[in-house]
């Protein structure tokens, strides 16, 4: 049979975590305490001012009403262009092993809430690698996005922000980037002695907010390390039409290397085609209709590597937006896996460069001690069947001391390396991008 063509399936989780060591090291943290909530989408009014508990860092926030940004054109096309980027490059930076997920939501906010305590150059290249836009109107766009995407019992879509200070007199946060942070991203705040308890208590609060679907993020805490800041976040739905049980049976898939392993392939009859000059694909909805999952497979069958590195932010709406009603008959694969990554090669490839050295000016963050990003973790996960679909990424910046430097159907089937995507139904953006590349030997 025809190996399954490359497919784009994309769900937008946004998870950030942000913590301080030498700079260029892959360090992680974790928080004391139980910082953070979990905060399901939409929210129709703004919620009701909040005491922010800092530990014995700061006394107390209050969450200030600020001004929200409605998503229009000017977001929903800087948040296309950084996905599209953003996926491309990590597929690039990968070895033999191409089957990855990534969240765009989550790295971008993540990054986003670090942008906050950055300033000149460092900053001005944070922006452009985030879409373009500045971080005051993406702070805004971003709140107002958040609250906009659904969530219920059939289709849920949550997510969660805290940061843990490390207790240090010789470290001191600023006042306005923790009230930023807080506006915007509600994110709960707390200092901690970051040793192994820290850890422990980062790994829980993760496992928590991701409903255990991943359960580790950091190993330990350096003495270099000052911030942990994280987000969460979680999605887990119920198609709107399951598969049948009786339409699965066993199949073969044909890898990028060539190799044939054997995968549970579902079958269903049902109304969406994607089709340009490059691909082919559908769309297919979940419960009450607020995600959708969206697979994409270009039609070169040796093309696979050079349509996804090709993806552009444009490229990537036309395909989804040219979706139709047509009859077709889809054949896709079964999957579950984790994937975890270090993003700074990748973000620096992107543009991204001072923010990782030493001249990196993170002064909105802390003036009594130079700080720099010296990793940026992601780590992902996701199950697809025929019921439905989960998934959950976290994404951890880590900081540290500068210092230390009717007619007839249509057909799809997924039986060679393909590309995958969960997108929300009011904007099409992606909340997770993934690519399924082989089954076994």
């Amino acid at each position: 049979m025809k190996t399954v063509k490359k497919m784009i399936a994309l769900l937008v989780v946004f998870a950030l975590l942000l913590c301080t060591a030498a700079c260029g090291a892959n360090e992680s943290a974790q928080p004391s305490g139980n910082p953070g909530t979990t905060t399901k989408a939409p929210e129709t009014d703004p919620p009701a001012p909040r005491k922010v508990q800092a530990a014995d860092l700061l006394e107390a926030f209050t969450a200030r009403q600020v001004e929200d940004k409605a998503t229009d054109d000017t977001f929903t096309a800087a948040a296309f262009d950084w996905a599209a980027k953003l996926f491309s490059q990590v597929y690039a930076g990968e070895g033999e092993q191409k089957t990855l997920l990534v969240s765009p939501l989550s790295v971008l906010i993540a990054l986003a809430m670090t942008a906050n305590g950055a300033k000149g150059e460092t900053l001005k290249e944070m922006e452009q690698v985030l879409g373009g836009l500045g971080i005051d109107d993406l702070n805004a766009y971003l709140r107002t996005y958040l609250k906009s995407l659904p969530s219920s019992e059939l289709a849920k879509f949550a997510f969660a922000n805290a940061i843990w200070f490390k207790d240090d007199p010789d470290f001191l946060v600023e006042d306005e980037f923790l009230q930023k942070v807080v506006d915007y991203y509600d994110a709960a705040v707390r200092k901690a002695p970051f040793d192994e308890t820290t850890v422990q208590e980062i790994n829980q609060w993760v496992a928590l907010h991701t409903d255990d679907m991943i359960e580790k993020l950091l190993e330990e805490l350096k003495d270099s390390d000052r911030m942990v800041l994280v987000n969460a976040l979680v999605f887990d739905a119920k198609w709107q039409v399951p598969f049948l049980e009786e339409e699965c049976r066993e199949d073969v898939f044909t890898g990028l290397d060539g190799r044939k392993g054997t995968a549970t392939f579902m079958s269903q009859e049902i109304h969406s085609y994607i089709e340009s000059d490059e691909a082919i694909g559908f769309t297919k909805s979940y419960k009450d209709d607020t995600y959708r999952f969206v697979a994409l497979l270009p039609k070169d069958e040796e093309g696979f590597e050079d349509f996804v590195k090709g993806l552009t932010g444009e490229k990537l709406a036309a395909l989804i937006n040219s979706e139709n009603g047509d009859r077709t008959i889809i054949r896709m694969p079964k999957f579950s896996y984790d994937y975890d990554t270090s993003l700074v090669s990748v973000l620096e490839a992107m543009g991204m460069k001072k923010a990782f050295t030493d001249r990196a000016d993170f002064s909105g963050i802390s003036t009594t001690e130079a700080v720099c990003i010296g990793d940026v973790l992601h780590k992902t996960h996701i199950d697809l069947d025929s019921e439905g679909t989960r998934a959950a990424a976290v994404t951890a910046v880590m900081m540290l001391s500068a210092t230390a430097v009717m007619q007839p159907p249509h057909r799809v089937t997924l039986d060679r390396p393909f590309v995958y995507m969960i997108v929300d139904s009011a904007t099409n953006l992606p909340v997770f991008m993934g690519t399924v590349t082989g089954f076994g030997e």
